[in-house]
């Protein structure tokens, strides 16, 4: 071929080559869903042993065709279908598939008895919880991913520890903005932009990347996850600043129940079944030894950046009480069950391995008792529900 043949081939497969990435950000905006995980996602984390020896070494994360964290879901008919929202204590990340407490509670609603009670052949249960994403999050993430499924049964939340730390970071102030929530901190999968010509930008690249995940499964390893924890909490033992006097909690706890209760009013218009967990701390007085575990409370992110600042644990369990109080009020007002977790879970690190975070004995303990509670509401649906007990008894 003749160099003026070579160069109209070339500008051919250019102009071809961008008709199809224009045509593929058409099918994106078009017929593109969001998904808080990446359908198809494999993931093993190989634990830092020295920074987690209370976990298990290896945890593996399974991302299903709904982008939930789960098994993949049978069909409709027969099946209890429950979805999880929330933060971090909810994703569980550094658990292993099995031990996450939203699996805990699939496999306790599966036990014949309670299959029974909900009159269900079989039970599945979708975790789409992310770390650190407020009310305001999970409200988005509802709004974009609930009228993609056919059906739910029950929609179970774990909220406000986010709400709490994110004030924190930034400082506590009177007046809470919110600004637009970018697709991306809160969604693995979307169709939205921004869309380049760089290979990273295409829309082409990203479609690519989806059919190959559902397809293949390719899994993703991180050695020593969890490595930088120990930095994180020698940032807060290096504290030069300890906050004692908890700040006016009013502006984030309004913050947080007005969200709160639009995510219940969603997951009402959705589900017949809707379980607000109040969500856990661990409060005690720690020892020396136990010191050595806790980072958080930061006035700023300590995984971002180098904090000084920090909240002593008293005045957290402050805002935390705070949050509380106003989470089982917004509930029973929506006519929510709610379970109050505080009760149920020993105040040791068997159960928790940080302020917030459960170990897989706390995880089990969590998964039971959302499990009795989803029954007895079950069971109690039609009522005037404003509560479950804290402590249902066992089927």
């Amino acid at each position: 071929m003749s160099p003026l043949e070579w160069a109209a081939l070339l500008l051919a497969l250019l102009v071809l080559l961008a008709v199809a990435e224009l045509a593929a950000r058409a099918l994106l905006v078009r017929c593109g869903r969001y998904y808080v995980w990446a359908p198809g996602a494999r993931l093993r984390l190989e634990l830092d042993r020295t920074t987690l020896p209370m976990l298990e070494p290896v945890a593996r994360h399974a991302i299903n065709s709904d982008g939930e964290r789960g098994d993949e879901a049978p069909p409709d008919a027969g099946t209890f279908r429950v979805l999880v929202a929330g933060g971090s204590a909810a994703e569980c990340y550094y658990l292993d598939q099995h031990s996450q407490w939203p699996h805990v509670l699939q496999e306790v609603l599966s036990r014949p008895e309670n299959l029974a009670r909900l009159g269900a052949r079989r039970v599945h249960v979708g975790n789409v919880a992310r770390s650190l994403v407020t009310c305001r999050h999970v409200d988005r993430i509802l709004e974009q991913t609930l009228e993609r499924y056919a059906r739910i049964d029950a929609i179970v939340f774990l909220v406000g520890a986010s709400d709490v730390v994110t004030w924190m970071e930034q400082g506590t102030p009177e007046r809470i903005d919110e600004p637009p929530i970018p697709p991306g901190q809160v969604f693995a999968q979307h169709p939205e932009g921004p869309f380049g010509w760089s290979p990273r930008t295409l829309a082409l690249r990203r479609i690519a990347s989806a059919v190959k995940r559902r397809l293949l499964k390719p899994v993703e390893v991180r050695e020593r996850a969890g490595k930088r924890l120990a930095e994180v909490r020698a940032m807060r033992a290096a504290a030069t600043t300890i906050i004692h006097t908890p700040p006016d909690p009013r502006p984030m706890v309004e913050h947080f129940a007005k969200w709160f209760e639009r995510c219940l009013r969603r997951a009402q218009a959705k589900a017949p079944l809707v379980l607000a967990v109040r969500q856990p701390w661990l409060e005690k007085r720690f020892t020396p030894e136990e010191e050595r575990w806790l980072w958080s409370y930061a006035v700023g992110r300590p995984y971002h950046q180098t904090c000084t600042t920090y909240f002593s644990h008293e005045a957290a369990w402050a805002l935390n009480r705070a949050t509380d109080r106003r989470a089982a009020e917004v509930a029973a007002r929506t006519g929510v069950a709610q379970l109050d977790l505080m009760p149920l879970l020993p105040a040791d690190f068997a159960t928790w391995y940080d302020e917030q975070h459960h170990t897989p004995a706390g995880c089990r303990l969590v998964g039971e008792a959302i499990a009795r509670a989803l029954v007895a509401a079950h069971e109690r649906r039609g009522t005037a529900l404003d509560a479950v007990p804290s402590a249902v008894p066992s089927a």
